[in-house]
């Protein structure tokens, strides 16, 4: 028989009652608990995913990520004035009015101008004598970075072949003082004004020499021969042993 002190349903109401957010119901006779602010909720998000394995994993990515961010850092290349520390293998210049560029087995463009040293400098002047034509700047990466292999092959060859370095669309000062600041003045790849070996160094401010041999990047090359004939034309940074081998080539031609 039923107990008639309880009334029906009571038991069925109490039953249904629910903590709020579990899905269980609340005890018989305490009062359901009040819903977190909406705030609350949100917030505990954020740190139920740092215990668990997907929060872990996530910040060691992001750990990660700054390591490897730092590390470079640390290691990126130095913007110091050190030419060595450059890499780059061409440099693109714009001449105004560039003509079209000789190839090998052209006859050389005839060119004047004055070296740092004021002194003349004309290939008419060098006919009989190999000349190793460069045509850079003094920002250039790629001529800064083989400029010491230059004044090498000078040291070398020098009295064999004259080196004639054109500066595209600088001026006299400024390239003065690039070749006092890298070591090109003095010693034994010192200027000589152009026709007794050494390195002569020209600022083509005008550019007028860059146009006539059509340079569109830095560092240019051209080896030209006693008969003012272009025998072999390189764009980009040349290695030491591509120096030796084109300036080999030049002697025996």
């Amino acid at each position: 028989m039923p107990d008639h002190d309880e009334e029906p349903g009571e038991e069925l109401v109490e039953d249904s009652l629910e903590l709020p957010g579990s899905g269980e119901p609340a005890p018989a006779g305490e009062e359901p608990a009040e819903e977190e602010p909406a705030s609350t909720v949100k917030a505990d998000w954020r740190a139920r995913i740092r215990r668990s394995g997907f929060g872990q994993v996530a910040v060691l990515l992001t750990a990660s990520f700054a390591i490897a961010i730092a590390a470079w850092w640390a290691v990126k290349p130095s913007d110091s004035e050190d030419p060595q520390a450059e890499t780059a293998v061409v440099t693109q210049v714009d001449v105004e009015g560039a003509q079209r560029a000789p190839t090998q087995g052209d006859t050389a463009p005839a060119f004047a101008g004055t070296d740092i040293d004021s002194r003349q400098v004309s290939l008419t002047e060098l006919r009989g004598r190999p000349v190793w034509l460069i045509f850079a700047a003094t920002w250039c990466t790629g001529c800064r970075t083989e400029m010491p292999d230059v004044r090498d092959a000078v040291t070398a060859y020098g009295d064999d072949v004259q080196v004639v370095v054109v500066y595209v669309g600088e001026s006299a000062s400024a390239v003065r003082s690039y070749s006092d600041r890298v070591g090109n003045r003095g010693g034994d790849h010192g200027g000589s004004g152009g026709d007794g070996g050494g390195l002569t160094e020209v600022a083509d401010q005008s550019q007028e020499i860059s146009a006539a041999y059509g340079v569109m990047g830095v560092p240019s090359h051209f080896f030209i021969d006693g008969d003012g004939v272009v025998r072999e034309v390189h764009v980009g940074l040349l290695s030491p042993e591509q120096m030796t081998r084109s300036i080999e080539a030049l002697r025996t031609s």
